[in-house]
């Protein structure tokens, strides 16, 4: 797992030994990527705030750092992957960039933070509620700026479905990995 492109290009990041995470494919965070920047989408990094929920290793969000995001906020549950993500952003010299919390999406207390983000990365574990609970927990919190994008991993078999808060942009199927673009209707 590395950093493909940008002011980190080709650092080489760490991921956790535990069989619970599983950190998306380069193939697939070079598509997503694509995608935001070349697509229909044509999103511009320089200066965007980003958030990384289910952050794991933080691959996606140091990513964003590395195209140019000002700040990117690293969102998980696990404490091993908190660690971790801080030592890779320590590594790619991103820490002053960033801020890390363990947190929990589906809990009712609210989230605030104190600017809105332009681009949201969430990859959460497969096979869940996660993708519904992450709809939820952005609208609730009201994280996704008016003209933002949130990405959402999940698996192809999946029934993942888009509630009336939001518009479908793209959605790109990569092996076993299907990624959705949307934003605020």
């Amino acid at each position: 797992m590395r950093v493909i492109s940008g002011s980190a290009k080709g650092k080489k990041l760490i991921s956790s030994k535990s069989r619970e995470i599983r950190p998306t494919s380069d193939k697939v965070k070079m598509a997503i990527f694509n995608i935001l920047r070349h697509g229909v989408i044509n999103f511009d990094f320089n200066g965007c705030y980003t958030l990384d929920l289910f952050s794991g290793s933080g691959s996606l969000g140091i990513e964003s750092l590395s195209r140019g995001s000002e700040f990117c906020f690293f969102l998980d549950i696990s404490h091993g992957s908190h660690q971790v993500c801080k030592k890779n952003l320590q590594s790619c010299g991103f820490t002053h960039h960033s801020a890390n919390r363990i947190w929990d999406i589906r809990k009712k207390k609210p989230f605030f933070v104190e600017n809105k983000f332009d681009l949201i990365l969430a990859d959460p574990p497969y096979g869940s509620e996660h993708p519904k609970n992450i709809l939820e927990f952005v609208k609730k919190n009201d994280l996704l700026k008016a003209n933002g994008v949130l990405v959402i991993e999940d698996d192809i078999r999946s029934d993942f479905e888009i509630n009336n808060n939001y518009k479908l942009i793209e959605k790109k199927v990569y092996g076993k990995t299907q990624v959705i673009f949307v934003i605020l209707s």
